[in-house]
């Protein structure tokens, strides 16, 4: 008999890597367990996140009241759930839902997606951060995708803890890109929440840097900024820097139009320090799409790349790091084939989602 568990999480839309995640899970197929699924749909846009509004007290009733009926309903034991660290808000949120549902079920699983609860939760009020912990402590399994992340399942003491690295569906089986670095110039791209502390200002800065050394290097970027005075602050300082050509905003991104970005690009960049980063699954994306990666020695994110094998691994907030590495590719295309290559192998290995789902089902079947 399949064991059954409830999966409560958010699915697109919006497109952000967790919700992402949660219905690759949801769209696979297992011998030995059986997912049930109560949506969550908290933040519409991304824009939404750490807002209380009407719509959102409506649904969290509806969450509460949807595990309750499909508990019941199908007799289901087990229970999954992404956790938050922050902002305050969701963490708050998820304390709710979980001390009004968590008893009804013999196991929970804690997927730490969202990274440092063991950093946020103890910035609390001290009846705050004790009500939160006895409501959150001791499930029975806790997961996260990288050695290097916060020791969030331990610090909530889990009865066990599994490190199960991300994975993602193979889009370009068939190779698409044939040539590497083929144009004179050389284009770096990045992909994600438009925030400042993804990084992608840092970017901007290198790409600055580079193309005063008489290098042409091109800047193409997709995703939603977080707020309307940040957008403005990032398009001042593309001016200021006189990048007006070099930089080339795709807003949100999906499908075709995504695949096709990444194949026009010949580097991809995730500098992001995040406060709840925790495993960047654009970089998969970008090894995928047989791309060189330059990401920060940040949580998870650097478990995706062999320095200088298959990428860069730069500090946080750090542009020279960054204009360095993109120096070196961009003057040693053959090095850029080969980390191309070597990207899409280790994707290939690693990182498809079919292994991802595999050690997925493992991990909440044994416990």
């Amino acid at each position: 008999m399949k064991k059954k568990i409830l999966v409560v999480g958010q699915t697109p839309p919006p497109y952000g890597g967790q919700a992402m995640m949660i219905k690759y899970m949801l769209d696979g197929t297992y011998s030995n367990m059986e997912l049930f699924h109560v949506r969550m749909c908290f933040s519409r846009e991304f824009n939404d996140r750490g807002k209380i509004n009407l719509y959102k007290l409506t649904h969290l009733c509806t969450i509460i009241y949807n595990v309750w009926r499909l508990r019941f309903k199908h007799n289901i034991h087990s229970l999954y759930y992404p956790i938050s660290s922050s902002p305050k808000v969701a963490l708050l949120r998820d304390v709710i839902i979980l001390g009004c549902t968590r008893f009804l079920f013999k196991k929970t699983i804690y997927h730490f997606h969202a990274a440092g609860i063991s950093e946020e939760l103890p910035k609390y009020n001290t009846l705050i951060k004790n009500m939160c912990y006895e409501i959150l402590k001791r499930p029975t399994l806790g997961i996260t995708s990288s050695e290097h992340n916060p020791k969030d399942s331990e610090y909530l003491r889990s009865l066990q803890t599994k490190i199960i690295p991300l994975g993602i569906p193979d889009l370009n089986k068939g190779e698409a890109r044939l040539k590497y670095g083929a144009t004179p110039y050389l284009t770096v791209m990045f992909l994600g929440l438009l925030n400042s502390t993804k990084g992608e200002g840092y970017i901007l800065d290198a790409v600055n840097a580079i193309n005063k050394t008489n290098r042409d290097v091109r800047f193409i970027f997709a995703g939603r900024f977080e707020t309307a005075e940040y957008e403005k602050y990032f398009w001042a300082k593309v001016k200021e820097y006189k990048l007006e050509d070099k930089v080339d905003y795709r807003g949100i991104v999906t499908g075709d139009a995504k695949s096709q970005m990444f194949l026009e690009a010949d580097v991809f960049c995730f500098p992001s320090f995040f406060s709840s980063e925790s495993f960047g699954i654009v970089l998969l994306e970008g090894m995928m799409y047989q791309m060189p990666l330059i990401a920060s020695r940040w949580r998870g994110i650097q478990s995706v790349i062999e320095n200088r094998k298959n990428g860069y691994i730069v500090d946080i907030k750090n542009h020279s790091q960054i204009t360095e590495a993109l120096m070196e590719l961009y003057d040693d295309r053959k090095k850029l084939a080969s980390m191309a290559k070597e990207s899409r192998r280790m994707f290939t290995e690693k990182y498809e989602v079919s292994k991802y789902l595999h050690n997925m089902e493992l991990a909440m079947t044994n416990i």
